[in-house]
């Protein structure tokens, strides 16, 4: 399947990041009516806490690359 995707129509991209990812489960009704509205919330929240510490921290290639040119 892997190998073939790029001959599959009509099939949903899986998200690029966790953002993304985290966007689309906040919207989802399925997952709100299978987990309910609270749990998905929190869970919303709680991650969003690690998408902002990831998003804020600079990785060495960035500090190598960018910080002291």
């Amino acid at each position: 399947m892997y190998e073939d995707g790029h001959k599959l129509k009509n099939v949903r991209r899986l998200p690029l990041n966790l953002l993304d990812a985290l966007r689309a489960t906040e919207k989802s009704q399925m997952l709100r009516e299978q987990f309910g509205g609270e749990f998905i919330d929190s869970y919303v929240k709680l991650k969003m806490l690690e998408w902002r510490s990831y998003a804020g921290a600079m990785s060495q290639w960035e500090i190598d690359n960018t910080v002291e040119c």
